[in-house]
């Protein structure tokens, strides 16, 4: 009926004078609602990096890059003041007027078109209640604590903290991280259109972050807005609207270094660190993280794993210095951190292959082998009380016969690690990789001698970085120093060392191990002008892919896999065809970025032989050739070595042809002779100079 009032909105303005009564009451009655303040400018965890260069800050829940207010983009200030809350600079916290409005408005139209929220209580809101229920008396607080606020503070040091806590989607808070995120810039470099696109997204971050035609087509009214305001003309909201905007969808400063960062959170926590001492109190925590190193490590894994076979969709990569044991770079994994915040390079994989340096360095240790010792790569079988005989086997179907230590390590011969893990003991494997740097747990089978068992990317740099120091174990250091915020030490972090190998078996092993990257497995990890020595690793079915190579000054662990931990299809997929190039890259861009002349590995005394020495055999238990017994409880000694023959008393058995199957176990009826097997000699210098040249082809 013409002229009858509408209930709806006798309904909006009894309920903006009850608003206005119940804020009254509050004010006088409620004093603990008015317990209000601004954060402190020193809340949160603040990192460094191995510079001193502030990294981010983080807090519990998000990232928190302050600036301040003088720091940010003038247009960025003026739309978000002409689209939120037009008359902050006039209200005391809250706008009754724009309550009104707003409840006639949504009023009218039935449901909420419309809010009343200014700046002020925006961030109490930000600060305070955060995702909880919407109530009335919610409501009715955030609103009493926001004129607390604008009594307490300045106007624009309330706008300061507002820009630094506002939500812009995407796991973004903060207008400095939202620039970075969306622009790649700065916020003080923001233009008009960006600052009015950022300033528009506060409205719904969650869907306006997501929908870029939506994004937009707010944009234009924010544009509109600043006019409105004077702000702006309206020329230049016309060139504003017409220029089209470049989207970088850059990581922020804590994404770039995420797995890094929370793993040092991790570290404070077992160290007793309260979530007091965290985030409330401004503690500054210094590490060895360099942030150069870190961005190369995510790019340079990135680009691997994309070029990968199907089935390796994931990886991690750590980087540390040889000298210190200083941690420059650890990424946990491809992709968004959010999505996927699991670390893989702390986590355990299945070694495979980048296990044997142990297995080897085991036999020098004990003297079980010496430099010139000679191992069989033959097909074998050995007994396991209660199981199947365990018959190892070559990744390429194929065996060499008599081969050095040396080739045997280069070109990652399964049979002869099976053989020396045998001999040494497989616990003696195990106590040899655990002084090294592992410390996850080891099984002391001879499938160890294969890396059976799981190791993480960290342990397994730390532990080759052991071999690069000459058999000094250092453990792997993330944190420097921690500091209160007034700048007071509050720990200290110093690396210790300790030497735990004999340097001179050391050296061999690293001196052979450079073969691996010379003319072995790994021959795609070569560096220009720069020793490199390393092993490469694929576990059964390649669930795991690896290759650790170290430098006389640095160390980098590359894994690959899934994480469903499923088998990969193709023969290809090995840690020398896809891992050693990721390391290459990484290394070569590294070396670039880091002025670091090359040094040189410590020369070992007594070399291990390139040829075949015909006194060394690596001497066995009875029967190795055909069926033994495992020690499987490694609790069997080593077997005596053989007295040393004289050359020409010494009968080479008969090579093993390559052979391109699959073996099932071996007999005892076996075709392998035992090592003095008796022949002519017109046959034994026929066979020495077809071994020659057969071994030469290798």
């Amino acid at each position: 009926m013409p002229g009858r009032p509408d209930r709806r909105l006798i309904a909006a303005g009894v309920a903006c004078i009850l608003v206005l009564v119940a804020m009254t009451l509050a004010w006088n009655y409620f004093h603990d609602w008015n317990s209000v303040s601004l954060p402190d400018e020193n809340v949160g965890l603040k990192f460094f990096d191995n510079h001193d260069r502030l990294i981010c800050t983080l807090l519990p829940d998000k990232e928190y890059v302050p600036v301040p207010l003088g720091r940010v983009a003038k247009s960025f200030q003026q739309a978000l003041i002409a689209t939120e809350d037009r008359s902050f600079y006039h209200h005391p916290g809250v706008n009754p007027e724009s309550i009104i409005r707003a409840l006639l408005a949504n009023a009218r139209a039935g449901h909420v078109v419309q809010g009343g929220s200014t700046i002020t209580q925006q961030l109490v809101k930000n600060l305070y209640s955060g995702d909880s229920k919407r109530t009335v008396l919610l409501k009715l607080r955030e609103a009493v604590q926001a004129i607390e606020l604008d009594r307490r503070y300045q106007k624009n040091k309330i706008l300061e903290s507002y820009l630094n806590f506002v939500y812009f989607g995407r796991g973004t808070w903060g207008i400095e991280s939202a620039a970075e995120r969306y622009f790649a810039r700065h916020a003080s470099d923001l233009d008009l259109a960006q600052s009015a696109y950022l300033a528009g997204i506060v409205n719904a971050p969650t869907r306006l972050s997501t929908h870029k035609a939506d994004a937009i087509s707010r944009q234009h009214e924010v544009l509109d807005n600043m006019v409105e305001e004077h702000y702006i003309t309206k020329d230049a909201a016309s060139k504003a609207k017409a220029e089209k905007l470049v989207f970088k969808g850059a990581q922020t400063r804590f994404e770039h270094n995420a797995y890094y960062l929370n793993y040092v959170v991790e570290l404070l926590k077992r160290e007793n660190f309260s979530d007091d001492d965290l985030w409330n109190k401004g503690t500054r925590v210094f590490t060895n993280l360099d942030t150069s190193a870190q961005m190369l490590a995510a790019q340079t894994l990135t680009q691997g794993i994309k070029k990968a076979p199907p089935g390796v969709s994931q990886g991690a990569l750590v980087s540390l210095s040889v000298k210190d044991g200083a941690v420059l770079a650890m990424v946990g994994g491809v992709g968004s951190y959010d999505k996927s915040p699991w670390n893989r390079a702390t986590s355990v994989h299945t070694a495979g292959s980048a296990f044997k340096p142990f297995v080897y360095l085991s036999g020098l240790q004990t003297g079980v082998l010496k430099p010139d010792t000679t191992i069989y790569d033959a097909p074998l079988a050995i007994d396991i009380p209660g199981q199947e005989a365990y018959s190892p086997k070559n990744f390429d179907g194929k065996y060499l016969g008599p081969i050095t230590i040396r080739k045997a390590l280069a070109l990652s011969r399964n049979t002869c690690a099976v053989r020396v893990t045998q001999a040494v003991t497989p616990q003696t494997v195990a106590e040899t990789a655990t002084k090294a740097g592992i410390t996850s747990k080891l099984a002391p089978t001879l499938a160890l001698g294969l890396g059976a068992s799981a190791v993480s990317p960290l342990d397994i740099a730390n532990s080759y970085a052991t071999l690069a120091r000459g058999g000094v174990r250092i453990t792997p250091s993330f944190i420097r120093r921690v500091e209160s915020k007034d700048k007071k030490v509050l720990r200290n972090y110093a690396p210790e060392s300790i030497q735990v190998f004999d340097p001179e078996p050391v050296a061999e092993i690293v001196d052979a191990m450079q073969d691996v990257v010379q003319k072995g497995t790994g021959q795609k990890a070569k560096l220009f002008n720069r020793p490199v020595a390393g092993k490469t690793g694929t576990a059964d079915g390649a669930r795991d892919i690896w290759f650790i190579g170290f430098t006389p000054d640095t160390v980098t662990a590359v894994w690959g896999g899934n994480d469903k931990n499923t088998a990969i299809a193709g023969n290809q997929v090995t840690g020398g065809t896809i891992m050693a190039g990721i390391w290459q890259n990484y290394m070569t861009a590294f070396y670039k970025s880091h002025a670091t002349p090359p040094g040189l590995f410590k020369a070992p005394e007594n070399p291990l032989a390139e040829e075949i020495d015909q006194i060394h055999f690596l001497p066995q238990p009875a029967g190795i050739f055909d069926k033994i017994t495992s020690f499987v409880t490694g609790d069997a000694p080593p077997p005596a070595l053989a007295e040393p023959a004289l050359k020409n008393q010494v009968e080479m058995p008969p090579l093993a042809p390559p052979i391109h199957k699959d073996f099932g176990t071996v007999s005892d009826h076996n075709s392998y002779p035992s090592l003095h097997h008796p022949d002519k000699a017109k046959k034994k210098f026929r066979f020495k100079k077809l071994f020659n040249k057969i071994i030469n082809l290798f």
